[in-house]
């Protein structure tokens, strides 16, 4: 009888199978033994959902089967990984269609929808792009570990909003790690940054990157909705019709709900073309805040302040969030949201170490709120609001309240 119940419990251990969503560790590197990537020890896991094409198919493959706490070693031939490198994937782009701030090592996206690295600006202005990937032509070797599966998103996360009212964020996620962060609060004793982690690989001027107008979406659609509908739920807290809010670092889109009821908006950003383009604008300036912090506008004048994808790119963010600060009424909101893409070579140095840290991140956007000014900011929140955790790009907010 006890053998048989051994059994019965053996055959009930879970293994990972095709439409499973999987949580693994791993480190991957050549065959000479140089890692190219892993997952941080001590932070998130990776997840995947094994079937779906989301990672090369030797990986997923070797998943399979996986008991949690089970770990293998597997070797991949590039045709199991990122394929062979194609020389007609190395195209020279003529100097009239390069645009201007396009630096060597840059990675762009074409108008296909690949991405592709600048290997090369040659004298005569023309770039050479190289669209295989990094790893194309490689041998690789993976030690993986299955930690887990998801577990199915806990809806539903309060937090507090204009005036200081409570907020049912019916779209956030409870049990994100990203939800998470502030439930009980760390706080550095003192400003924890220096100045090398706000370096950029491209510290050339910011105006001559933005010089040249990008009518595009940063994110998927799914993102755009997900922060569409954020805003709406925040923005429902202030009288209709007569709040006022104020975008910083924007571009033709705030992403603002379609029935925005504001009295005011103010849209700040690098491109003086797309700004005139953003229709839900009753105001705009083009301003680098990276070069002159200073807004131009009077104190106690908005309700909200908001940034999409763009508090990675900020280098001074201490004078920024002072500013945020004087121009917005006690009680007003500080929205800041955030997802895991960006002109990598114009993001500070500490936010690339690690694109997918969505904790990591939310702690530093809540630092320049605790520090900046020092006890100027209240109910410092961070939420999930990802549409389609693993498939979508995520979508992490950090908020606060002017005290």
């Amino acid at each position: 009888r006890r053998g048989f119940a051994l059994m019965a419990e053996a055959a009930e251990v879970r293994v990972a199978k095709a439409g499973d969503e999987v949580l693994v560790r791993y480190l991957g590197r050549l065959q000479d033994g140089t890692v190219f990537d892993a997952t941080e020890e001590g932070g998130e896991p990776f997840g995947f959902k094994v079937g779906a094409g989301e990672v090369v198919p030797g990986f997923d493959l070797a998943v399979r089967g996986l008991a949690v706490g089970k770990k293998i070693t597997v070797t991949l031939t590039p045709e199991e990984a990122y394929g062979q490198r194609r020389e007609d994937w190395v195209v020279t782009v003529p100097a009239a269609s390069v645009p201007s701030g396009l630096r060597e090592g840059m990675q762009v996206r074409l108008s296909s929808g690949a991405k592709a690295t600048v290997m090369d600006m040659n004298d005569d202005g023309s770039a050479v792009i190289d669209s295989n990937p990094m790893l194309a032509g490689e041998t690789l070797v993976f030690d993986i570990e299955l930690v887990g599966f998801k577990q199915p998103p806990k809806m539903g996360v309060e937090i507090v909003g204009w005036g200081g009212k409570l907020v049912q964020v019916p779209k956030g996620i409870a049990n994100s790690r990203v939800s998470q962060v502030f439930t009980t609060p760390k706080w550095p004793s003192a400003w924890p940054y220096s100045d090398r982690d706000f370096k950029r690989q491209d510290e050339s001027n910011d105006a001559n990157f933005y010089d040249s107008p990008r009518i595009v979406a940063h994110i998927d659609d799914g993102a755009i909705v997900a922060i569409r509908d954020f805003y709406a739920v925040q923005f429902a807290q202030a009288p209709q019709g007569e709040y006022s809010a104020l975008d910083i670092c924007s571009s033709w889109i705030s992403h603002y709900p379609k029935d925005l009821k504001a009295k005011r908006v103010a849209v700040t950003g690098m491109n003086d073309a797309e700004l005139a383009r953003n229709t839900q604008a009753t105001e705009h300036v083009a301003k680098d805040l990276n070069l002159d912090p200073i807004m131009p506008y009077g104190d106690n004048g908005f309700d909200f302040v908001t940034n999409v994808v763009s508090v990675d790119y900020l280098s001074r963010p201490v004078e920024i969030f002072k500013e945020m600060h004087r121009v917005m009424k006690p009680g007003g909101v500080a929205i800041m949201s955030f997802s895991n893409r960006c002109f990598a070579s114009k993001a500070i140095a500490m936010w690339v170490a690690n694109m997918s840290d969505g904790p990591g991140h939310c702690q530093i956007v809540g630092n320049y709120f605790h520090f900046n000014p020092e006890g100027g900011w209240k109910d410092i929140s961070s939420v999930d609001i990802s549409p389609d955790p693993g498939r979508s790009d995520p979508m992490w907010v950090v908020t606060a309240v002017k005290a």
